[in-house]
């Protein structure tokens, strides 16, 4: 799967890069996040990819999103806060 980018270059699909996006948006929102944490919000972020993998390409608004609703749903909302601002 590959994932366009804001300003349309093309990449492949990184579930690390995601990962420490994460992981930095806890960092920098004073709320550590232990690797279970991490974990759980990132099968939840690859749950709703599958849901809607029937495009080839996935857009970074839409994996935002994703991120942002999981991190929401499982109480890190001031992650969540921190990464929206990213």
């Amino acid at each position: 799967m590959t994932v366009i980018k804001k300003d349309g270059r093309i990449q492949d699909f990184d579930v690390e890069k995601m990962r420490l996006s994460v992981a930095n948006a806890s960092d920098d929102a004073k709320a550590p996040m232990s690797s279970s944490d991490l974990d759980l919000v990132i099968k939840d972020v690859m749950a709703s990819i599958e849901l809607v993998k029937t495009k080839q390409h996935l857009n970074t608004a839409m994996l935002r999103e994703f991120i942002i609703d999981s991190l929401t749903k499982f109480g890190f909302s001031k992650v969540a806060k921190h990464y929206s601002e990213y």
